[in-house]
């Protein structure tokens, strides 16, 4: 009995640790299935003309994850009865997803309806960059901030020098991914005269704390905007994004030389997943 005592522990060890191993894979998988499994958004089930009349028929529920769901998404029984006997803006292929800037007219109130749960609305002027005329409503965006420390003068100052030194100029990025809810006054079924007369102002979905950080911004520095490709939803490490100053400026070039000789395609594994490789350039 002795003998076969060191057997019964290994077995029993065996056993526990492949139904800890099973719970782990299940639980992975349940996680991953979540994240696949998403929430319903509206899509059109036929194709349907720019200036077509929308009728339930037109219309079929999709599942799509909650990160890739755009912000001007239209969900749910009551949004979609507001839309039935609404007019389309722009010919839209069946199997994509109808968004709110998608037709002609909406009758479901003001900006606030449009704005994601947890985030506010902020106006910000946008001078540097992607030109407003360029960036529509849903578009997302990446905000560059350039700022100039002040210096205490010198007490034999130049007095045409300005407080603005050049060794004091820093450019940052400030938030990635930001969402666009309006160009200027603009929002939802824009047309493109009115995106035009949008100037430099954006209206951007952000957190309290984004606003605040925006502001400062916007009061001490120079702001501009990055458009981002659509669909385009990744972020870059904040170690990988460079503070750009007149000392650090000739490094940072020759990092980015190195980088470019590469460029990141992406390569299908199975159904429904993807990974990002670089390749040289020829």
């Amino acid at each position: 009995m002795k003998n076969k005592f060191p057997l019964i522990v290994a077995v029993i060890v065996g056993i526990v640790a492949l139904l800890a191993i099973q719970k782990y894979v299940k639980t992975a998988e349940d996680k991953a299935n979540a994240q696949l499994r998403g929430e319903q958004v509206v899509s059109a089930a036929v194709n349907i003309p720019a200036g077509g009349v929308i009728t339930i028929q037109m219309l079929t529920p999709k599942e799509v994850p909650t990160q890739f769901i755009p912000s001007q998404a239209i969900q749910g029984k009551e949004q979609v009865q507001q839309i039935i006997g609404t007019k389309t803006r722009v010919a839209v292929k069946a199997g994509q997803i109808l968004l709110w800037s998608d037709l002609v007219s909406e009758d479901r109130g003001g900006l606030s309806a449009i704005i994601p749960e947890g985030q506010g609305a902020f106006t910000v002027a946008i001078s540097k960059g992607a030109q407003a005329g360029l960036i529509q409503p849903s578009d997302h965006i990446d905000i560059i901030a350039s700022f100039a420390s002040p210096k205490p003068a010198p007490a034999m100052a130049n007095p045409q020098s300005t407080w603005r030194q050049a060794s004091d100029l820093v450019n940052v990025v400030l938030l990635q991914n930001v969402t666009v809810l309006a160009v200027g006054n603009a929002f939802n079924g824009a047309t493109a005269s009115q995106l035009e007369k949008g100037g430099g102002q954006l209206t951007l979905a952000l957190t309290l704390a984004e606003s605040q950080l925006l502001m400062f911004a916007g009061q001490t520095g120079e702001l501009g905007a990055v458009l981002r490709r659509q669909g385009s939803t990744d972020s870059v490490d904040r170690s990988d994004l460079p503070r750009v100053t007149f000392e650090a400026v000739e490094k940072i070039i020759g990092d980015l030389d190195g980088k470019r000789n590469f460029h990141t395609v992406e390569i299908q594994k199975g159904t429904g997943s993807s990974v990002s490789v670089p390749v040289k350039n020829q």
